[in-house]
């Protein structure tokens, strides 16, 4: 019997989808989506202040059935666990602070 007080907290996952740095065979340069830069940047710092939380950055052309699949069409998109939040824009910190708040919450307590 195990209980449930000592079980691991879910581990929310945030993948940022940009279309800057090395994509297949191309280097993009940071100059063609600045929004890019600055969303990995925003997302890494505010998963280094919340408990249980990991960052995946994927090239979006790399990845780019991946992230037409959840509906990432145009970059930079992320995804909480696997969810697109936002795409296009920089995300704001307090929307995407509240976003990760409401995917760590269990279910039953939604």
């Amino acid at each position: 019997m195990t209980d449930a007080s000592n079980a691991a907290p879910p581990v929310t996952v945030v993948t940022v989808y940009p279309m800057t740095g090395r994509q297949l065979f191309l280097n993009v340069p940071h100059a063609v989506c600045e929004e890019c830069d600055l969303t990995v940047r925003l997302v890494q710092r505010v998963a280094s202040d919340l408990p249980c939380v990991q960052v995946h950055i994927k090239p979006w052309f790399n990845h780019i059935f991946d992230a037409l699949r959840r509906g990432g069409w145009h970059p930079p998109v992320v995804t909480i666990d696997g969810k697109v939040t936002t795409q296009g824009v920089v995300p704001d910190e307090g929307e995407l602070r509240s976003a990760l708040a409401r995917a760590a919450r269990p279910a039953d307590d939604a």
